[in-house]
């Protein structure tokens, strides 16, 4: 299985929620960038990842549901694409899915923050079925447990594989 190393968008500029809130035509363009650097570099990625990365732009320990609503509006506008998938939105650049034929390593993603077009190369670089297909994913991350949620999901992608 081919890996790389994940690449994290940099320069992304601080803002205030009160700016958001109170002030957004003086942020807008900013926010923009910043949203825009953050898909361009790191698409596809999940909305959870998005909202990562955002906290950290507006360093929060929560993106509202009002931050959320403001975000999303500009991502549709930026004309970023975006699926449903079974955890989460997976956001892709302004051309839409792209064939993925690697995972990519060295980041602070969760496994439910790999796209699932991603992580299916991890799974099929075992040639193993049901939960030691699935204990040895976890494995490959230093995890230990199988939750529930975690056997959902590797579930979800053992099916696709």
């Amino acid at each position: 299985m081919k890996t790389i190393n994940y690449i994290y968008a940099k320069n992304l500029k601080h803002l205030t929620l009160d700016n958001l809130y109170n002030d957004f035509d003086s942020i807008k363009n900013i926010l923009d960038e910043d949203i825009t650097n953050i898909i361009e570099t790191e698409a596809p990625l999940t909305l959870n990842t998005l909202k990562a990365r955002l906290r950290d732009v507006f360093d929060v320990k929560k993106i509202s549901g009002k931050a959320l609503d403001i975000i999303m509006d500009r991502v549709n506008k930026l004309g970023f694409k975006y699926y449903e998938e079974l955890y989460d939105i997976v956001i892709w650049p302004k051309t839409g899915k792209f064939k993925i034929d690697y995972l990519r390593i060295n980041s602070d993603r969760l496994i439910y923050d790999i796209p699932y077009d991603e992580f299916k190369n991890l799974a099929n670089s075992f040639d193993l079925e049901g939960e030691e297909l699935y204990r040895n994913i976890l494995a490959y991350f230093n995890l230990e447990v199988l939750t529930q949620k975690a056997h959902d999901y590797l579930a979800f992608i053992e099916v696709g594989k």
